[in-house]
């Protein structure tokens, strides 16, 4: 064989081993998924959405704004709340929401044509790491 092809299976072959690395650490790096609603996915239990109350622990992430109580205008929400659904004054019922990023979630939305997932609110100007992880338990599509 010639010297120039004899380099150019090399650098194939050597293309081919890093391609085959790299397939392999993303394959095994990709979270499980489990069908069954009682186990444990990767360290974290996935449990079927259920409505939440505003009767939540002072340990949890971003227990919703409480409402006042008496008036006739109260508005009850129940969570998690569908970003496809739900109103500004729903949204903002949440911690870290307020007015001014509820409309800007519903604007986004109606630009859309709705959410598809919860993690779309992120593009949002105002909605990061550190509040998208506060509110998504709250949220759903």
């Amino acid at each position: 064989m010639k010297n120039g092809k004899k380099q150019g299976l090399i650098i194939i072959g050597f293309g081919l081993i890093i391609l085959s690395g790299i397939i392999l650490y993303f394959s095994l790096s990709a979270p499980k998924v489990t069908v069954n609603s009682s186990e444990t996915v990767d360290n974290f239990e996935y449990t079927e959405a259920t409505e939440i109350s505003h009767t939540l622990t002072e340990t949890s992430k971003t227990p919703p704004k409480t409402q006042s109580s008496g008036s006739p205008s109260e508005l009850t929400v129940s969570y998690p709340l569908n970003l496809n659904t739900c109103t500004a004054q729903e949204l903002a019922t949440l911690n870290g929401i307020g007015e001014q990023k509820a409309n800007s979630i519903i604007e986004y939305r109606e630009y859309l044509g709705g959410y598809t997932s919860v993690e779309q609110i992120k593009n949002i100007k105002g909605i990061g790491d550190k509040l998208y992880e506060k509110v998504s338990p709250y949220l759903t599509v």
